[in-house]
């Protein structure tokens, strides 16, 4: 059985250390975590990690003074260090990419984008030939978390990112919006125009979702003819404006002419909490998904 990279997660808050925690997991990572800048130290020198996730204003000793240890000992200087900084905390990215950080994710974290991010350290830490990383290559970390296809999150990411939005936006008291998009008749494009036909409307479509949303905002391929948008700190207004403005596209898009075979139909819908009752966001997501998957009116 292969050895799965060990991730070293620090991180003071809680609830942030959890959700950290989760989505390293989740890719089959084994974690390891720690609650302050001396306990990361404590970390790496009874276990060295494949790779440090750390907050940047860590509590005790400050996290950029921690990379600073790193990488002036020998032993540790090549553990690759993923960096996570407030939003607007430029200082500290820049900083932090001196002294030696592969990367940053931003806080407020996405899951989407610390996922993308930890996988790419660790690929490029493979091609140089990162000791022990090289048997994540053999883990379930290595899953595509992003669908060739169409370039959207693939559904199993869909499904992280729904439980991480929505706990964030009960703790914090913000909106969620979701959309939904199908194309109705992509069996039927498929049976006319043939499978690259088919492949291409997806693929096309996925562009045009992603050039209507914003960079915050989530985009993934939730079934064969389908993709859903999460839309965070969305309320109704926000995402009847979203949900407008995707129309227009759509419109444009069901104009192009099928090589062959028949032009795309579309439907789109939404819904956002709190004004949709909903326990998690399997249920805001599943609320809206179930009725766009009923068959259309003739």
């Amino acid at each position: 059985m292969a050895i799965s990279a060990l991730i070293l997660v620090a991180e003071a808050d809680p609830f942030n250390l959890r959700l950290l925690s989760e989505l390293c997991s989740s890719l089959g990572y084994d974690v390891a975590t720690a609650a302050d800048g001396g306990a990361v130290l404590d970390s790496m020198a009874r276990q060295r990690p494949s790779l440090l996730l750390m907050d940047a204003r860590l509590p005790v000793m400050d996290g950029l003074q921690v990379l600073r240890i790193i990488k002036a000992d020998q032993n540790l200087a090549q553990v690759p260090v993923l960096l996570c900084t407030g939003e607007q905390d430029e200082q500290a990215r820049r900083s932090g990419i001196e002294l030696g950080a592969e990367d940053y994710v931003s806080k407020p974290y996405r899951s989407f984008e610390v996922q993308q991010r930890l996988r790419n350290v660790l690929r490029l830490q493979l091609a140089r030939g990162g000791g022990d990383v090289r048997e994540a290559r053999r883990s379930k970390a290595t899953l595509e978390i992003i669908d060739p296809g169409t370039g959207a999150g693939t559904s199993s990411q869909l499904h992280i990112s729904l439980e991480y939005e929505f706990t964030r936006a009960v703790r914090y008291g913000h909106p969620l919006g979701c959309v939904v998009v199908r194309c109705d008749n992509q069996r039927e494009i498929a049976e006319q125009g043939g499978v690259a036909e088919s492949d291409a409307v997806l693929a096309d479509l996925s562009l045009l979702l992603q050039g209507g949303i914003r960079n915050v905002d989530h985009i993934f391929r939730s079934g064969p003819d389908e993709f859903t948008l999460l839309l965070p700190e969305t309320d109704v207004e926000g995402c009847r404006i979203v949900v407008d403005r995707l129309g227009l596209l759509l419109g444009e898009f069901e104009e192009r002419e099928g090589s062959g075979g028949p032009g795309p139909r579309t439907r789109i819908a939404s819904a956002c909490y709190p004004e949709r009752q909903a326990s998690d966001g399997e249920g805001l997501w599943r609320s809206v998904a179930d009725a766009i998957r009923e068959p259309s009116s003739p």
